[in-house]
């Protein structure tokens, strides 16, 4: 029997979702990044920096820098821990995917707290009464 082959998910829900259609290219192509890190129990450990994404068709850092953002305002991805100057360099931004829980990940700190449940469905009714 074969081995599973790991994968990039991202739910119907998410695609269907009208917020999807507003989504830019290169918004589309990091998301798929995150999809593509996202392991099953490492939500919020999920990071873009420019030298992983440099050779997967980003042009720029501004061009990244602008997709972080513009999936931060439309509520695909959430910052959970914050960069930081350690005595071995900056750290870089972690984020989590929202359509997933934040998971809590031994030895990793958060600024964000772990989750039991998704920080967005992206089933209207549902979101729209999560405070």
């Amino acid at each position: 029997m074969a081995k599973p082959q790991p994968f990039a998910g991202i739910p119907n829900r998410v695609i269907d979702h009208p917020d999807f259609n507003k989504l830019s290219g290169n918004e589309i192509r990091l998301l798929l990044w995150f999809a593509y890190q996202y392991k099953g129990k490492n939500n919020g450990k999920l990071c873009a920096v420019w030298s992983q994404v440099k050779h997967r068709g980003f042009k720029s850092q501004t061009t990244l820098s602008n997709a972080i953002k513009g999936l931060r305002q439309k509520g695909f991805i959430e910052l959970s821990k914050g960069n930081a100057l350690t005595q071995n360099g900056r750290t870089p931004n972690y984020y989590a995917i929202t359509w997933e829980m934040v998971n809590d990940i031994p030895g990793f700190q958060m600024d964000l707290k772990p989750t039991r449940t998704a920080l967005r469905t992206f089933i209207d009714v549902v979101d729209k009464h999560k405070p």
